[in-house]
């Protein structure tokens, strides 16, 4: 690798490092802002973004694959077309 592009890669890192550094800090201040009823209310949303969505998620795909699965064991073959 080049020193060139390895500065470049290490001066991107720094960048992406200071701005998150920036999300994070402005993301504490404004929680410590909130009143506890809302800090509450964002928990339990958070909460449920974190677990139910992924659960969903599992489930629809599994049961889309035992569909596909059932669809092609016991699946009709086409009728033949009688002329």
């Amino acid at each position: 690798m080049k020193t060139s592009s390895f500065d470049s890669f290490i001066a991107d890192m720094k960048d992406i490092g200071r701005k998150t550094n920036r999300a994070v800090r402005s993301g504490a201040r404004t929680l410590a802002s909130l009143p506890w009823p809302s800090l509450l209310a964002v928990s339990i949303g958070l909460a449920l973004i974190l677990s139910i969505v992924p659960l969903a998620l599992t489930l629809f795909v599994g049961f889309l694959l035992l569909k596909f699965v059932a669809a092609a064991l016991f699946g009709r073959r086409p009728a033949q077309i009688v002329e």
